[in-house]
């Protein structure tokens, strides 16, 4: 990695400065502000169920997620950048915009208790994000997005009967779909209008369900399509993940591997090593 590269856009990174709130520290700071769903987060399953089952949930605890490495791999050399991750799992671009995080306010969808945020807050995550902006001006150097693919998820989980599961899946998403552009097109919009100057990174999504229903591709593609095109359209880059974990030769084998899928706990969360490969993966667009 060509870490000279990074320091013209991020001049300092502090991986202990993950989940300080936007009011804790100088608007002067320069500050990397991570939006999106659980992989924002760094969320595992069966992390996850083991904390809520000890009775002790904390969100610091989730630290090898994308967001965790990349300040962590620029640590030793750009010490000092706040890093606000305001990552809601379970987050859909619809959910995004109108708030409130249900993870948040009811634990949804893991149970009926409130969880803890990497950065505590009560509204929609894009009016959140809006606000540290707006207080720190052209301070945010870096935004990074991951969002969408809860909207493809929403569909999934209507679609019960396995053997009408890929018929029930294409005639759900085209709404859906449409749903998500409009949602994503006035998001980035939002974005780029109070950022005009910041590199945004959008990242793209993997298929877990490629294994039982390969053909699902077509829609995480579709999806990735939306993603690609309204990023373009402001001026953000794309991360593209797909092809590195359901295109690359090892086949499911290597989805197995990156993914929770395969395991125990049908986690659709990257493993460590996953995570890891998309923090490449964005490391390379820096």
């Amino acid at each position: 990695m060509r870490y000279t590269m990074i320091l013209g856009l991020v001049s300092m990174l502090c991986a202990s400065c993950i989940g300080y709130s936007p009011a804790a520290t100088s608007a002067a700071a320069p500050t990397y502000l991570a939006l999106g769903d659980s992989l924002a987060y760094g969320m595992q399953i069966g992390h996850l169920k083991q904390e809520i089952a000890a009775g002790d949930v904390t969100a610091s605890s989730f630290n090898t997620g994308y967001v965790n490495l990349i300040a962590e791999r620029l640590d030793s050399t750009t010490p000092g950048l706040r890093v606000v991750d305001l990552g809601c799992p379970a987050e859909t671009s619809s959910s995004f915009i109108q708030g409130p995080c249900g993870f948040a306010t009811t634990g949804k969808p893991f149970g009926h208790t409130p969880l803890p945020m990497h950065v505590q807050y009560k509204g929609a995550q894009l009016t959140e994000a809006l606000g540290d902006l707006r207080n720190n001006h052209g301070d945010v150097q870096l935004i990074t997005l991951d969002l969408g693919i809860n909207d493809l998820r929403a569909i999934e989980l209507k679609c019960t009967d396995e053997s009408t599961f890929e018929t029930c899946l294409q005639n759900g998403w085209p709404a859906a779909s449409k749903t998500l552009e409009s949602n994503l097109h006035s998001i980035l919009s939002q974005l780029r209008s109070a950022a005009p100057k910041t590199k945004i990174l959008v990242m793209t999504y993997y298929n877990w369900l490629a294994v039982a229903h390969p053909r699902s591709n077509q829609q995480v593609k579709e999806l990735n399509g939306i993603i690609t095109k309204e990023a373009s359209a402001f001026n953000a880059g794309t991360v593209h993940v797909f092809s590195s974990f359901n295109a690359a030769p090892g086949g499911n084998a290597t989805l197995c591997r990156l993914s929770l899928i395969c395991g125990p706990t049908k986690d659709l969360h990257p493993t460590n090593a996953g995570y890891a490969l998309i923090a490449q993966l964005f490391e390379r667009q820096l």
